[in-house]
């Protein structure tokens, strides 16, 4: 115990003398030694050398945590590499180059990097390349906070790594980011689990070694230990974990080495209730480096709210909330897509080898069966076949989109609905704190942000439980006599459509009640006729299909008009909505009905909005249908039953 009071105490006090200038003296020097080496190696004419020397400069930024000089460098060395030929030096500098513009949020540039990188190494049928490019897309997955994906990413680069003795570290940092994505998760059993393989796999590797690199990894693998036993809270083991890392950083001594040792000694704190020593060690964090970690910054906001300072804490969870808010903005979107065609390029290209194959062999079989059957009866078969092979096919592809879709629309309800409940229960605890004592327009600001999510997340739920309803097939019975006035004025209220301003208008929607003549004229009537046009129908089904048109056609309606009008005879009644939006491509009016379908996968909304309003009018013996003649917009006519 004695032992661990005087660690504590000294790692308090390094905190400044990490931060100061020493440690950029210590980058230039180990910067310039590396310069010299290379230098010498080239006076020597050991190519081979001098390779190693420059891999070991872009090492060296990297440990300094000069993001910005170390994609800069890469840049240079890797043309070295490429014209003498050291592919591996080449394709491990560039994975580092991606990282590094990673790290400066420089998304959209570290995507092509690892693009870029893919194809070449294809190209060179380079085994290490393509390994280093799985890597970063790890990489970049973990920062966008996709853990799943992340782990499928770093097992593909463990696999391709397998049989590579000497690429100890590369295997070792894979270990790492597997286990901060179980950090990230809160799987604290299997980030302990895969911790105890990670310790094996250094004593089968690197025993007793002591170089800094080898160091390197024993400090990553206690802090991961160390971030499992918090997470379990089994403290004392914790804090065994975290004094074995601090023995390594201290040896290290570089300042990314002690950036992450910072970060788990205030999770550490926090955890025990020591507040203020949680708060020493997090503001030490950005101290280090200049790499930004919004789960420092949750531990910093915790640890202000235990010292009573609510209005601090309070400016945190809302900057957290809008950044988190916005991770499924429009752009991260499209970063997001993007990674997923890079991470599913080899997948996609050995299925077309595969279906390739399949034909071929269904060819060489129908060729065989013709030389043994009858002309005509052979050519008959080998059609039926073709037609089986084809539907096959197209049902294959139906059920792959339809599951790409799905685990789509699951993990953004996931994080759609984890957002807001991070923000509530944050904002909770300030307003619920007898001793905060807050402005009253702080106040008001933090009980509409409760408000706001609180309300999102029932949004949420309410769609959750129409995509359930819709897949029923029992009908819905028709058991209410109601007039179209109530549908309407109802349907308009719940979709909300007098909220869309429409540019030079006075009103959102435009009713046009209309009566169908028999030989299919129409002409207006007035209000007081309209009252008078009862049917015989389920009136929440009803105005929650009519809603879900209004609700739809708002969304893509930008500028011009919506028109709702009504058509009816003896039997049945048709709403008519009609908007001059962005209207439906040909080729997909077939689609739009699909669950989970969006022509813009970019917008608002879960994508099964019609597929829910088409289920309920055909189980109340109606239908829902495009009118594809409708060229100025979108024009959907929901027909009922009237008796």
């Amino acid at each position: 115990m004695k032992r661990q009071l005087l660690i504590l105490c000294l790692l308090a006090g390094c905190i400044t003398i990490c931060a100061n200038p020493e440690s950029e003296d210590a980058a230039k020097e180990a910067l310039a030694k590396a310069d010299e080496l290379i230098a010498y190696e080239q006076r020597t004419g050991n190519v081979e050398k001098e390779g190693q020397a420059r891999w070991q400069k872009i090492v060296t930024l990297k440990n300094f945590s000069k993001t910005q000089e170390q994609a800069e460098e890469a840049e240079i060395q890797m043309e070295w590499f490429s014209s003498h030929g050291q592919w591996d030096n080449y394709y491990r500098t560039w994975q580092l180059k991606a990282n590094a513009l990673s790290a400066q949020g420089k998304l959209k540039q570290s995507l092509q990097e690892t693009q870029r990188m893919l194809d070449d190494a294809k190209e060179r049928n380079n085994k290490l390349g393509r390994a280093m490019a799985y890597k970063q897309i790890g990489v970049i997955y973990l920062n966008m906070k996709q853990t799943e994906p992340a782990v499928e990413a770093l097992k593909r680069y463990a696999e391709l790594m397998k049989d590579e003795n000497g690429d100890f570290s590369s295997l070792s940092s894979i270990y790492y980011r597997m286990a901060k994505a179980y950090d990230y998760d809160k799987a604290y059993d299997r980030e302990l689990k895969l911790t105890n393989e990670w310790l094996a796999f250094l004593h089968s590797k690197v025993g007793k070694v002591k170089t800094a690199d080898v160091r390197e990894c024993w400090h990553a693998c206690y802090l991961a230990r160390a971030a499992a036993f918090i997470g379990l809270n089994k403290l004392d083991d914790a804090r065994l974990a975290l004094d074995t890392a601090a023995h390594h950083a201290h040896l290290i001594d570089r300042s990314l080495s002690f950036h992450h040792f910072y970060k788990m000694e205030a999770r550490y704190n926090l955890a025990r209730g020591d507040a203020a020593k949680a708060l020493l060690f997090a503001d030490s964090v950005g101290m280090t480096t200049n790499e930004r970690d919004d789960h420092i910054e949750e531990v910093r906001a915790q640890a202000l709210m235990m010292l009573g300072q609510g209005t601090e804490a309070a400016k945190i969870y809302q900057r957290l909330y809008h950044e988190k808010d916005s991770v499924f903005g429009r752009d991260a979107r499209q970063h997001l897509d993007e990674l997923n065609t890079l991470f599913q390029v080899d997948e996609l290209k050995a299925s077309q080898q595969r279906m390739r194959f399949l034909y071929t062999l269904l060819a060489a079989s129908s060729i065989v069966i013709a030389l043994l059957l009858l002309v005509f009866y052979s050519w008959r078969n080998a059609i039926r076949q073709k037609k089986a092979n084809e539907d096959l096919r197209l049902a294959n592809e139906r059920a792959k989109v339809s599951s790409k879709m799905k685990s789509e629309f699951i993990r953004n309800i996931t994080h759609e609905i984890r957002t807001p409940l991070n923000i509530v229960s944050g904002f909770t605890q300030i307003l619920t704190n007898p001793d905060m004592d807050l402005p009253d327009d702080e106040r008001r600001d933090l009980q509409e942000r409760v408000t706001e999510n609180t309300d999102r997340i029932t949004n949420l739920v309410d769609r959750m439980l129409e995509l359930s309803d819709a897949s029923s097939e029992a009908s819905i019975k028709r058991n209410d006599e109601t007039n179209v006035v109530d549908i309407v004025s109802q349907a308009i209220d719940h979709s909300k459509i007098a909220l869309h301003t429409r540019p030079g208008r006075s009103t959102s929607v435009d009713w046009v009640p209309q009566r169908l003549k028999e030989a299919d004229s129409t002409v207006v009537f007035e209000v007081n006729q309209i009252q008078m046009i009862h049917l015989r129908t389920n009136k929440i089904y009803a105005i929650r299909a009519l809603s879900q048109l209004l609700e739809n056609a708002a969304k893509f309606t930008h500028e011009g008009s919506i028109t709702l009008s009504m058509t009816y005879t003896d039997e049945k009644l048709r709403f008519i909505v009609e908007d001059t939006g962005i209207g439906i491509p040909a080729d997909q009016t077939e689609h739009i009905f699909d669950e989970f379908y969006q022509l813009d996968p970019f917008a608002e909304g879960t994508g099964i909005g019609l597929t829910v309003a088409r289920s309920i009018a055909q189980r109340m013996g109606g239908n829902l249908w495009l009118d594809t003649d409708y060229k100025e917009g979108s024009r959907f006519v929901l027909e009922l039953l009237r008796a």
